[in-house]
């Protein structure tokens, strides 16, 4: 019986090794996909995650349970067609000829007809004014009779770079609008009959049925997780919110733990290795997407076939005499968008808020329940001292080296920097060197700070960096590569962090097409890197005054010039091509500027060592927003680095009185989009990003007022 039980015991001490390692691997899968996912450049319209879909977003993908795959902050929008894009089945056409000449087979539509009889066609949908925010301008917006010539009625700017170049979806609505308006029944003269009937009865039909309708859709987020645990509980959170939470996707494959403790394990061996190589193949590890979206739905016709240029409810005189009562219809139009936009909005602030009440550990700590049956199993089966010994009493690799290996450190390129200077004399410290050099064969150099970052660049100094092991190398000059971008690093005389890549990539979600980009104390140019290569921005502007990190900047665009980056479809120009550096003082160069000709500005300014933080005595860098912020277009963003206590956070009010009082004196009114904690500079010290945007502008304009 002893023998039996201890085979058994054995067993389940395997099967949770082999769980572990199992699990483990998962986790680095997920990571590897999440960096993946997140690396790509975003092939919507607009190009960047909606401004109200921001703070959620950054929410969820600051924990390493989860990332987001798509999102969708709401959005009204007017559009004539079927209404669906998809691909269905079609009757409309009475040949294969004819399904051709009349239909496009592209993602956006086609100019008309639908597939061959019986056969598969793509239906007609063409969306126009989309429009993420509130209607301010109804009758504007309503106007069905300038769709041709005012393309975005006060809606969201149509991109004018990138793959919608050839704004290819709005000149198919115009092209279709035109068709109905020369085609209706009105219009049809004598001598268009024969060529009407010669294009087919059922085509010309299709054609003057043809009605404009609008359409609110509501919030919605696909969220993949690393573990069913965390989908269950990332369900649980959005639930109080929005009603329509669900599994859309659950691809789990692993090992069948009670078959294999009842040795059937012959058929599961064949099946977990067949699974094992799709997993490979796909990426590695099970897969479980949530998708998480609103009610808050409305679709209504604005016209009628025979007359799509009339509204039903609102129609402009030609003498721009609006009727009172047409107003009134469109004001009560922009009302029923308005009121769902405004409680979207508030669910998706509930959500938040509700995300940021998770604990900092991940939730998933505990992969799935079979590892706590099977402890629990164990436990009740009471091992052995010397077993339970021998499992609890491994010793990592550093506390085995009996050097004083440091916890953690940054590496940078081929270089790992270490905090402080082990202690020990110096043939202990070139140990360490070797140690960590011997760990990891991309490292060919170590090197630690002796002294504190102190100078006003917030740079180590010429003699701020002690080399204790590899190839002496002065000054410490390496490439890093983040993200498939490389950038040169001079680590003596510039500073740069490894550990802002997130940040980087966060901030490079965020840029439209066509946006024209500020990147002030750029330093060596990651961030400036990263958003010229991710994204389609018109043009990417850098400011700097460290003669030192301009020459890396310099640099890191020339190889930015050789990367296989492709080129913006739209402007012809490669990522290197839309990148331009200005070597001086921001106080000095930014009244220099064009007033408000910017849509975005970075500025991770650096930390000012007691003059920042909560305790501060500095001014927290308000010259620098009072030069900055009459260059930025209406509803441009702003992404402001400060520093804040953790008692501070997640709010920061500090800052946001900051900001609020430095528009104020400006005329301008603003909102916060976003709070993201970047990392930390000290005990209890983070440095924060708070993202916010221009929405308005006083009684006088930002130009005015400087």
């Amino acid at each position: 019986m002893k023998d039996e039980l201890a085979v058994r015991q054995e067993r389940l001490l395997l099967l949770l090794t082999m769980h572990s390692q199992q699990q483990q691997q998962h986790s680095t899968h997920f990571q590897t996909r999440k960096a993946n996912c997140l690396s790509k450049r975003d092939k919507s319209s607009a190009g960047r995650i909606d401004p109200r879909a921001v703070d959620i977003c950054g929410e969820i993908n600051a924990r390493d349970e989860y990332y987001t795959t798509s999102s969708c902050s709401g959005r009204s929008f007017l559009y004539c067609g079927d209404g669906i894009k998809s691909w269905h089945a079609s009757t409309t056409s009475s040949s294969p000829s004819s399904a051709m000449d009349n239909g496009d087979n592209d993602d956006n539509g086609g100019n008309g007809g639908h597939g061959a009889a019986g056969g598969v066609g793509h239906g007609f949908f063409q969306r126009t004014r989309v429009n993420h925010d509130l209607i301010h301008e109804p009758t504007r917006y309503f106007n069905l009779q300038t769709l041709n010539t005012d393309r975005t009625g006060g809606g969201d700017p149509i991109p004018s770079i990138g793959q919608f170049q050839g704004l290819n979806n709005n000149e198919n609505f115009k092209n279709k609008l035109d068709e109905n308006a020369q085609l209706s029944v009105e219009d049809v003269t004598a001598t268009d009959a024969p060529a009407a009937s010669a294009a087919g009865d059922e085509n010309d039909v299709q054609i003057q049925e043809t009605p404009i309708w609008l359409r609110y859709e509501p919030f919605i987020l696909h969220v993949m997780c690393r573990s069913l645990k965390a989908a269950s509980v990332l369900m649980a959170l959005a639930r109080p919110s929005f009603k329509n939470v669900g599994l859309t996707s659950w691809n789990h494959v692993g090992t069948n733990e009670e078959d294999n403790l009842n040795g059937d394990n012959s058929n599961n061996n064949k099946l977990n290795n067949t699974s094992l190589k799709n997993q490979q193949c796909k990426g590695g590890g099970p897969r479980y997407l949530v998708a998480i979206w609103g009610d808050e739905g409305l679709d209504m016709p604005l016209s009628l076939p025979s007359t799509p240029r009339h509204g039903l409810f609102y129609n402009c005189n030609a003498n721009g005499d609006d009727d009172e009562s047409d107003v009134k219809n469109a004001e009560w139009l922009a009302q029923l968008v308005n009121e769902r936009h405004v409680r979207n909005w508030k669910k998706i602030d509930r959500f938040v808020e509700a995300m940021r009440s998770l604990a900092d550990d991940p939730c998933d700590d505990v992969s799935d329940d079979m590892s706590d049956d099977m402890s629990g199993m164990i436990d009740s089966m009471a091992l052995s001292d010397d077993t339970h010994h021998q499992q609890q009493s491994s010793k990592s690799a550093r506390a085995q080296s009996g050097l004083p290996i440091p916890r953690s450190y940054d590496v940078v390129g081929d270089v790992a920097i270490l905090n402080n200077l082990p202690e020990g004399d110096e043939e202990t410290q070139r140990k360490v060197g070797e140690w960590i050099m011997a760990k990891n064969k991309a490292i060919k150099i170590v090197v630690a700070r002796h002294c504190p970052l102190s100078t006003e660049d917030r740079s180590p100094g010429a003699s701020g960096l002690k080399q204790l092991a590899g190839h002496p190398r002065d000054p410490v000059v390496t490439s890093h590569y983040e993200y498939g971008i490389k950038c040169v690093v001079d680590l003596n005389h510039t500073f740069f962090s490894p550990r802002m890549a997130p940040e980087r990539l966060r901030l490079s979600q965020q840029v439209a097409r066509g946006e024209r980009v500020l990147v002030v104390f750029a330093g060596v140019g990651m961030e400036a890197l990263q958003i010229a290569a991710r994204t389609e921005a018109k043009e990417v502007l850098v400011v700097e005054r460290n003669a030192v990190a301009c020459e890396c900047v310099r640099r890191g665009k020339l190889m930015l010039s050789r990367n296989k980056t492709a080129p913006c479809p739209g402007s012809g120009k490669g990522a290197s091509e839309r990148l331009d550096i200005i070597e001086g003082d921001a106080l000095d160069v930014l009244p220099t500027l064009e007033k408000e000709s910017f849509d975005r500005i970075v500025a991770p300014r650096p930390k000012e060592g007691s003059l920042d933080g909560d305790l501060g005595t500095g001014d927290a860098g308000t010259p620098f927003l009072l030069a900055m912020l009459p260059l930025l277009k209406l509803k441009g963003e702003v992404h402001w680095y400060d520093f804040a206590a953790d008692h501070e956070l997640p709010n920061c009010d500090r800052t946001r009185k900051q900001l609020e009082s430095v528009c104020k004196t400006l005329g301008l009114e603003m909102e916060v989009i976003h709070v993201a904690r970047v990392g930390s500079v000290a005990k209890r010290q983070w440095r924060v990003c708070v993202d916010f945007r221009i929405i308005g502008i006083g009684k006088k304009s930002a130009t005015e007022a400087v």
